[in-house]
């Protein structure tokens, strides 16, 4: 069997950002046809990722048992398989029956992911296309012997072969061949087109080859682009219509893995850089509550911010992962972060932005309040937690949570605040609308000095303290945020020089979909701060 194949720009390690291309071949065809190959060389030239999909209908092969369904079931892997990799605006490009794929994929799904589809000599409806190839006398002799073997249980084993003029052969198990091209097939090429919305490039070598119905636009509001000529040009057509639909191309930069040391326990982080380039200012991130270096939203933002001259530094901490979140207390992160400043400065930075994600919005805003260092020089609250005492009470209920702070103090008390584990339904309180529930586990010592009574763990007080800019920056679907709790955080922020706020409307905790967009407003805030 063929595999997929796989086209990166120069420098690209996988989980950068970058857009890319996903090419579905045509009848008969292989991801390693001239035309991908072409494309997949010159559009990786220009800063684009290039993946040519082997589909299970590959050649001749391949083609015997597949349905329609399957290509839309490879394109949709295809796309995860691009998103989990940190690629970002995904285009869907086909070739002839593959251009079918794309644009019913499409039609059928309404991928939010997928930018522009782009559609390469198109074929008419499959139906009306192989007709026309192989005579209609010829078509309807084939169309009627799959019908009576599918009918009579032997769908899988009657096979038909055609062989047209001027196309690939046709060679399939009767019931593959009717779901392909009978009359009644899920194939035309015009339904797609009209079910589907899409941004649309039409690449062609004239006009006059393309189906009537894709000559003009019906639709005057609707973005269809056309090119026509040598498939010489595809490659530039295809990189300036992405342009135009938003696609970003980004410089190259570096990654390496780095290490500290924080209260006798090894910590990894990660830190991008520009290649060739030494800068003076970084973004150290901290995570979420359970989290780690390697968060996709990290991995998406940190190198769009140092392809804008940052240095950026993912940190590891003691309560990374859930084993750390249950034993790490409130005061390792204040020492882990400790830490990574001194490194981050021994390093050369000059200046540090501190950015922390969810419950990494404490840890860095505590940081700042008790350690006032000099060199940090501007805090962003991603997704800020809410005050956490309040926060775990409202979620378990009053008697509940009171009954797990008394425990956890006798624990402690008795010597066990390191094994005895807190063990609590809790159901996420408002602003959550999903009200989403789950059990919480926290070794007792942990738990207090994050969550109980007197724990020092609220972002209201410690905002308080900031000396220096603060950005507030949420989606408006966050479980854990509203207009009010970013209200009640600008108005503790009392000696803060300025308090900004920054939405993403229908997004949730976590801020998936808008992770480089993040990465440019939080660098357009610190231009406008005067940070860089």
């Amino acid at each position: 069997m063929d595999i997929s194949m796989l086209w990166l720009p120069d420098d690209h390690d996988l989980g950068q950002p970058a857009p890319a291309f996903i090419f579905a071949h045509g009848w008969g065809g292989y991801p390693h046809d001239t035309l991908p190959r072409q494309l997949g060389t010159e559009l990786t030239a220009q800063g684009y990722g290039f993946l040519s999909l082997c589909l299970r209908r590959r050649g001749m092969e391949g083609q015997l048992t597949s349905v329609p369904d399957n290509d839309l079931r490879d394109i949709k892997l295809a796309i995860d398989y691009l998103k989990v990799n940190g690629f970002t605006e995904i285009f869907l490009l086909g070739e002839q029956v593959g251009a079918l794929s794309v644009l019913r994929y499409m039609a059928k799904h309404k991928d939010i992911r997928v930018r522009g589809v782009s559609l390469i000599d198109p074929v008419n409806d499959l139906h009306a296309w192989l007709s026309q190839a192989i005579g209609q006398e010829t078509y309807a002799d084939a169309l009627q012997r799959a019908g009576i073997a599918a009918r009579q249980g032997a769908g899988m084993d009657f096979r038909i072969d055609l062989f047209p003029a001027d196309g690939p052969a046709v060679t399939q198990q009767a019931g593959a061949f009717l779901a392909w091209w009978s009359p009644m097939a899920d194939t035309q090429l015009s339904r797609s087109f009209a079910d589907s919305r899409t941004p649309l490039l039409i690449l062609a070598d004239t006009e006059a080859s393309l189906p009537e119905f894709l000559c003009h636009d019906r639709e005057p509001g609707r973005a269809i682009e056309k090119g026509f000529g040598s498939r010489q040009t595809f490659a530039n057509k295809l990189a300036g219509w992405a342009l135009n639909l938003g696609a970003r191309v980004l410089a190259a930069t570096t990654i390496e893995m780095v290490h500290t040391s924080s209260a006798d326990t090894e910590l990894y982080g990660l830190l991008w850089q520009p290649k060739n380039q030494q800068v003076h200012t970084a973004v150290l991130l901290m995570h979420g509550l359970t989290s780690s270096p390697t968060s996709p939203l990290f991995a998406r933002m940190a190198p769009v911010l140092a392809q804008q001259d940052l240095g950026v530094l993912a940190v590891e901490s003691h309560r990374s992962g859930w084993s750390g979140h249950e034993t790490a207390l409130l005061d390792d992160d204040l020492n882990d972060l400790d830490a990574w400043v001194e490194f981050l400065l021994e390093h050369g930075f000059e200046r540090i932005v501190l950015a922390g994600a969810s419950m990494g919005s404490l840890s860095i805003g505590r940081y700042q309040s008790i350690k006032q260092h000099p060199q940090v020089v501007a805090l962003a609250h991603l997704m800020p937690t809410a005050d956490c005492p309040d926060w775990f009470c409202a979620a378990a209920g009053n008697g509940s949570y009171e009954a797990a702070a008394r425990d956890a103090q006798q624990a402690v008390a008795d010597g066990r605040g390191k094994d005895y584990l807190v063990d609590i339904d809790v159901r996420q309180p408002e602003p959550s609308l999903s009200r989403g529930r789950f059990r919480w586990t926290q070794r007792a010592a942990s738990w207090l000095s994050w969550w109980g009574p007197d724990a020092d763990s609220l972002n209201s007080v410690h905002i308080a303290n900031a000396t220096i800019p603060i950005l507030l920056l949420s989606g408006t679907a966050d479980s854990y945020n509203d207009k009010a709790r970013f209200a009640a955080l600008k108005a503790a922020a009392i000696i803060a020089p300025s308090v900004d706020e920054i939405w993403y409307e229908d997004i949730d905790h976590g801020l998936y979909g808008v992770e480089t967009k993040v990465a440019d407003d939080l660098h357009k805030w610190l231009a406008k701060i005067g940070v860089i």
